[in-house]
This record gives C-alpha cells, structure tokens and sequence, in this order.
C-alpha cells in the first residue's frame, strides 16, 4: 500500500525528537524534510546522528533541497546547485530516497511566472543543471525527484518527460503535483492532466504530492484534503492501480487539517 507523509515543516519547527514525535502521533509513515526549516537549530553535515535516531521511523521521504535551477544570480544559482549537491552526498546515510527540486523561475525570488521560462532556451538551461546533478546523483547512489509547476520551467509533464528523455539517467525521477500545474484557466481539466502525468511518467513516478483547493475570485486557494474540487476517490483509486509503491506527501496541510486529511486518505486507500 502506498505510504502516507506530510512535509515536516507544515507540523512545525522543532528539534528532532519532538518534530519526529509529533509527525508519529499524526499517524504518518514518513516526512518530507528540510532541515532548515523543520529542525529548529542548524544541521550538521558531518554528523548525522540525531537526525537518524529519530528519522528511521517516522522515515524520511524525501529531503526537500529545493533551488531554483535558473536564477539570473550566478551565486545564488551556485550556492543552490552545491546545497543540493551535499543532500545528495548524505541522503544515503539517511536512507532518504530522494532529494527534491523544482525547475525554477527566471524571475528569481520569488519563482512566479514570466513568458520565458516556457520556452526551449529556459528548458535546454534546465536539462544541462539536472544533467550535472544527475553525475552526483550516480556517485552517491542517490536519486534526485523532479517537480513541474505551471509557472516553472517545466509547466507540463510533457515538459518533465523531455527533461527525463534529454538526460536519460535512471537517477532522476519525478514528483507529480498536480494543484501546482493548475490555474484558473485550466483547473476544470485537472483530471485529464492528471492521467496526462500518468500515462507520460508512471515509470519514473515515486512521490505524489497531495493538495486541495477551491476557487475564490477568480483564485486557486488550497483547502485540507477532500474539503475542495480535486476527486480524491478517484486520484487514490488511479495511484493504487498505476503507482501503488508511490509516497503520498502531504504538502500546505496545515493546523486542524493535518488529522482530518489524513483519515481521509487513509480511510480512501483501505477501500472505506
């Protein structure tokens, strides 16, 4: 059955053993965890020992070193490649399967939407950065989990499934979410978006993040899970007949909505 997670940070910032102790009362298998904003004091790279004392069970998912692949400022961008770089080299020790990023913005900071970033030459940008990670990747034998959004580089998984065909390393594997491909002018087609993830990407699919939303002028606004417009019965049953080894990570669940989604998708994936 596919295992359920939620990004650490949505819980909190705490030291290990209490984050690790509050995502276990939660009931959840796992974490996506970035240390710098989930551990409330810095972590050492040298030394890992807290952070797997108390991340074997609940297990880590996914270290979430997210950058922003073309930035327009060379040293943010190199200090984001060699960031991503060292959870690379320690995800191992960690038994973290995965470190994750998305494909950026030429905005810079924020990573919002600009007409560039969906044409070839932002993209070919993309393949050489994640072809250069996908060497260190191998080195460690580590695996890196790529994420589209509508306003990135990658806005489609037609866009993702180039990315993976242009590099053609088994060390790079994606991140569906779908709520990050929608906007106002498409979120009515979310499902044959969704299939549209499944059928391009399913072998290289090993996180699913989950989100709901609702649309307020003219707005996408996200909501806990089963309480807006995404069919979860429906998702649940497609992920568990295609991608039925995939974590499931909450991401932007927050407060009272952590306990409420959780049985929800819980209660869905037993079938109740």
């Amino acid at each position: 059955m596919n295992k359920i997670g939620i990004r650490a940070h949505d819980i909190g910032q705490f030291n290990a053993k209490t984050l690790s102790n509050k995502v276990m009362e939660h009931g959840f298998d796992g974490v996506q965890l970035v240390f710098k904003k989930a551990i409330d004091r810095p972590v050492n790279f040298n030394d890992l020992t807290e952070i797997k004392q108390f991340f074997t069970n609940p297990m880590i998912m996914m270290l979430g070193a997210y950058f922003n692949p073309i930035h327009p400022d060379k040293k943010i961008l190199e200090e984001g490649i060699e960031n991503f770089k060292n959870h690379l080299k320690i995800a191992n020790d960690l038994n973290a399967k995965y470190v994750g990023t998305e494909t950026g913005s030429l905005m810079g900071s924020p990573w919002g939407y600009v007409e560039e970033n969906h044409n070839e030459a932002s993209l070919n940008t993309v393949i050489d950065v994640f072809k250069d990670l996908a060497k260190t990747a191998k080195k460690y034998n580590s695996y890196i989990a790529i994420e589209g959004a509508y306003a990135h580089v990658a806005y489609s998984p037609v866009r993702i499934k180039k990315i993976l065909d242009e590099i053609r390393s088994p060390y790079i594997k994606v991140t569906i979410d779908l709520y990050n491909y929608l906007h106002i002018g498409n979120y009515k087609d979310r499902m044959n978006i969704f299939e549209d993830c499944l059928n391009l990407l399913k072998n290289d699919i090993v996180i699913f993040h989950l989100k709901d939303f609702i649309v307020e002028k003219d707005n996408l606004v996200q909501v806990g899970l089963g309480q807006g417009l995404m069919d979860y019965p429906k998702i649940i049953s497609r992920i568990k007949e295609v991608k039925p080894d995939a974590y499931l990570i909450f991401e932007g669940v927050t407060n009272d909505d952590i306990a409420s989604s959780y049985n929800y998708i819980k209660n869905l994936l037993e079938g109740k």
